[in-house]
């Protein structure tokens, strides 16, 4: 119905993931597996709504009305069960921004802040960029398997320097689901120790069979003032470029404290496109989006079984969620610049690195798995190709 295997040629459409690859990778001759978006063509219900609001003609200042959080309250109670109130929703151009605004807003400079990597990067950058200290609550890698070392954790929440933790739920990039056991244990610690829980849960869509994912928002009302969500569409509907990212706020004062900042900005108004296309794809994309998972679970199958029979040296991990799949390639008896020059330069195809993720990313590299299969096959043969020559 979707038609998601339509290749859509993205060269010289400004896409960040095409045009910047000679900036990144010092060529442009490459398949491109790296920057977090999707090379699915958005399906028509979405392209039709957008060609409506621009045929009206007049772009002005745009409000979100109350059909518009309806549309985000609906999706976040069917999908998720999670009930949320009007009041406990804004809007964040993105979630990165988000987080930016969270640790400037509640914690002061020389504050620590509890990040788990290997983890998508601009958690440390946030960090450090407001001159704020990162406590690296290290995953362990148990047999292909990401876990929490709850000990250590509790021990950094413990300090009365820690006053926040960030959280990716699902988590980028080992594609871990978190149990609600697991989540609960997170919380619980944040709550004991006064540690704001600020969960960046952007992938909750993109779950795979036999996963759930549970959001720090229906943890219970214990944690109202101890935690805030911070979420998009835009992974789910591939519009990362049309802002549409929002959070959910259950305490007063901190939501105050955000809108008062996003209005000092004037950043409190989406534009009239990001408004329009959240609540398209909220109100008539519960379709499309089971359909994608099925296609994405597929490009999951098939990355891992190709890897798993035919490149020797390299370990695939069966993500639970994400469309970002995680490997392993410290068989391959490679330092991580010669694993780079393998992928980039033998192979030509652009991943992220695993040592961009923290340093017990390195060795592994990421690979972006939502496109089409004939491409994904493409960039598995010249993988498989590099390898063999070595």
């Amino acid at each position: 119905m979707y038609n998601l295997e339509k290749i859509v040629n993205r060269q010289n459409s400004s896409s960040v993931k095409y045009e910047e690859m000679v900036l990144k990778f010092g060529s442009n001759d490459m398949l491109p597996f790296w920057v977090a978006d999707m090379d699915i063509k958005c399906p028509d219900f979405m392209i039709e709504s957008l060609v409506k609001r621009a045929e009206h003609g007049v772009f002005g200042y745009t409000k979100r009305m109350p059909e518009f959080y309806n549309s985000v309250i609906n999706w976040l109670d069917t999908r998720h069960e999670v009930k949320v109130k009007r009041e406990e929703l804004e809007y964040g151009p993105g979630v990165v921004f988000l987080l930016n605004m969270m640790i400037r807003n509640e914690t002061k400079v020389g504050d620590q802040i509890i990040i788990q990597t290997p983890v998508y990067y601009p958690f440390k950058s946030v960090v450090e960029g407001n001159e704020r200290v990162v406590l690296d609550n290290k995953l362990v890698n148990n047999n292909g398997r990401y876990e929490m070392n709850f000990d250590e954790l509790e021990k950094m929440a413990k300090d009365p320097k820690t006053t926040m933790m960030l959280l990716c739920s699902p988590h980028n990039p080992v594609g871990r689901v978190w149990t609600m056991e697991e989540l609960q244990r997170v919380a619980d610690i944040c709550l004991e120790n006064d540690v704001l829980l600020i969960s960046d849960e952007i992938h909750f869509d993109l779950v795979y069979k036999g996963n759930k994912h549970i959001s720090v928002a229906r943890l219970g009302d214990k944690y109202n003032k101890s935690s805030v969500v911070c979420t998009a569409p835009s992974k789910t509907f591939n519009i990362a470029g049309l802002h549409t990212s929002y959070c959910i706020i259950r305490d007063e004062e901190i939501m105050t404290r955000y809108r008062n900042e996003l209005g000092l900005m004037d950043l409190n108004r989406s534009n009239c496109f990001s408004r329009e296309i959240t609540q398209t794809v909220y109100e008539m994309g519960a379709d499309y989006v089971d359909n994608l998972v099925d296609f994405l679970e597929g490009n999951r199958d098939y990355t891992y079984d190709f890897i798993k029979e035919n490149i020797p040296g390299i370990e695939p991990y069966k993500i639970e969620a994400t469309y970002l799949l995680w490997m392993d390639c410290k068989g391959l008896g490679l330092s991580k610049d010669q694993i780079d020059d393998l992928f980039f330069k033998e192979a030509k195809i652009a991943l992220d690195s695993g040592h961009w993720f923290g340093d017990n990313g390195e060795g592994f590299m990421r690979i972006n798995l939502a496109c089409s299969r004939e491409m994904l096959a493409e960039g598995l043969d010249r993988l498989k190709d590099a390898v063999a020559a070595l």
